[in-house]
């Protein structure tokens, strides 16, 4: 069986590192025949050191999608056309609009400062050059300021190419990424038997891999899938992981 799980606000809260005591009760389910992936945001260069180490060599699906890493290493990514993130972030700069965007394991800043490029920092990797970046395979671009998504969505969709856009639930801030990039189309990819999957998200960008699995755990109350699922919450989170693993094991 597989066990996808989300990880800000599923299995990562306020960006803290997952906790010695959910990382034990995903250290236990993997004991019953189950195998383990983590399907987030984050590229994978953000996404490693929130987990523990024995978890690097999972199977990462990163970017919402665009990015598939295994045994620690990037093995496959959607990425824009280099004109396309020339145009958008040009289009961005003249707007004055804050923004992040991401190589396979590299990022850049916009000119403007925003206060998350500090928070970026705290992983240990600073930004490169945008210019020299520009020219690397883009993965995804984050968006600062999400008062400009109709517009730019608008933009693209006119001038450029129809994108995937998410919006990050109780942040200003969204994500552009190649089309047709989610985590349902990854784990496709990736050839997950999606009828033996158990999913867990938070955010809608879980929807559509949260419909598809065999089994749906929403943790919040931040999207409601189309289709039945158990409701979680951050404080029983760890009780229904070991209540799962007792479930499995007795099967």
């Amino acid at each position: 069986m597989y066990l996808v799980f989300d990880l800000d606000g599923t299995l990562i809260f306020e960006g803290e590192p997952l906790s010695i005591a959910l990382c034990h009760a995903l250290v236990e389910l993997e004991k019953l025949d189950t195998q383990i992936i983590f399907a987030t945001a984050r590229p994978l260069r953000d996404t490693l050191p929130i987990l523990p180490k024995r978890f690097h060599e999972h199977t990462i699906i990163g970017c919402n999608g665009a990015m598939i890493s295994q045994g620690g290493n990037v093995v496959s990514a959607s990425t824009f056309e280099e004109q396309h993130i020339e145009t958008l972030l040009n289009w961005l700069d003249a707007k004055d609009i804050t923004y992040l965007f991401d190589s396979y394991m590299n990022y850049a800043v916009s000119n403007k400062p925003h206060y998350f490029h500090q928070i970026m920092t705290k992983y240990g990797h600073l930004p490169t050059d945008k210019q020299i970046l520009q020219t690397q395979p883009i993965v995804k671009l984050l968006v600062l300021e999400s008062h400009c998504k109709s517009q730019l969505t608008q933009f693209c969709e006119t001038n450029l190419f129809k994108f995937a856009y998410y919006h990050h639930s109780g942040h200003d801030c969204f994500d552009v990424v190649p089309n047709a990039c989610n985590k349902l189309q990854a784990l496709q990819k990736l050839k997950i038997d999606l009828n033996n999957t158990l999913c867990f998200g938070n955010d809608i960008n879980d929807l559509a891999m949260l419909n598809a699995a065999k089994k749906a755990f929403v943790v919040g109350n931040k999207v409601t899938p189309s289709r039945e699922y158990i409701q979680l919450e951050q404080h029983t989170l760890l009780a229904s992981l070991k209540n799962l693993a007792l479930s499995l094991s007795s099967k």
